[in-house]
């Protein structure tokens, strides 16, 4: 095990506890535990997995991602890293069906032994987000609902880091892979109300 943590990043079936076990050894690295109680994966094993639905085995496994966030750098740069283990994760998940679980991405932050995380809205990019939706209500011209602004930033961001388009279509795509489909559909559908007078948003 690589003492700044690299090794431990990559493609892992985990059940939830197999999960916090890691999470314990990470905090606390000098812990006497295995830090690796789960099934390691290849990108392309793991991708398989997904495409035949991420469900559950007989020990509650499923995927998880681990990638390191342990500065700014690395928080920022998280969705270029998730598309080197999973280059569609953007797009609408065709390979959810009954039992599907989402696939957890799981940051590996630098403040081991602490938990304390910073409110969204202190984070520079979310930051500039809120600012811009304060002064214009929109997102690159696409307005956001009030309720929603918080929950479709982090999104709005992943989808400039991938180059993709910021619109109703891809940001329903995006959070279908690991919503509920009565969620995305209460999102979509609120994106859509918003923007109805503009219909090049909508796409």
């Amino acid at each position: 095990m690589a003492d700044d943590g690299a090794e431990v990043e990559g493609w892992y079936l985990m059940s939830t506890g197999e999960l916090e076990r890691m999470l314990r050894w990470w905090r606390t690295p000098t812990a006497d535990q295995d830090p690796h109680p789960a099934i390691r994966l290849t990108i392309e094993d793991a991708l398989a997995y997904r495409d035949a639905g991420n469900v559950p085995d007989e020990d509650g496994r499923t995927l998880r991602l681990l990638l390191l966030a342990r500065d700014r750098d690395e928080v920022r740069d998280l969705a270029i890293k998730r598309a080197r283990y999973e280059p569609d994760y953007l797009d609408a998940p065709e390979w959810r069906r009954e039992g599907s679980k989402p696939v957890n991405l799981v940051p590996l932050g630098s403040d081991r032994g602490s938990s304390e995380e910073r409110p969204w809205w202190e984070e520079p990019e979310l930051a500039a987000l809120e600012s811009e939706w304060a002064a214009t209500g929109a997102i690159e011209g696409l307005r956001i609902p009030e309720a929603y602004r918080g929950f479709v930033y982090k999104t709005i961001l992943s989808l400039r880091a991938a180059g993709r388009p910021v619109g109703v279509q891809s940001i329903a795509d995006s959070v279908a892979r690991w919503m509920a489909p009565e969620e995305v559909a209460e999102i979509r559908s609120a994106l859509e109300t918003a923007n109805r007078s503009d219909p090049g948003r909508e796409s």
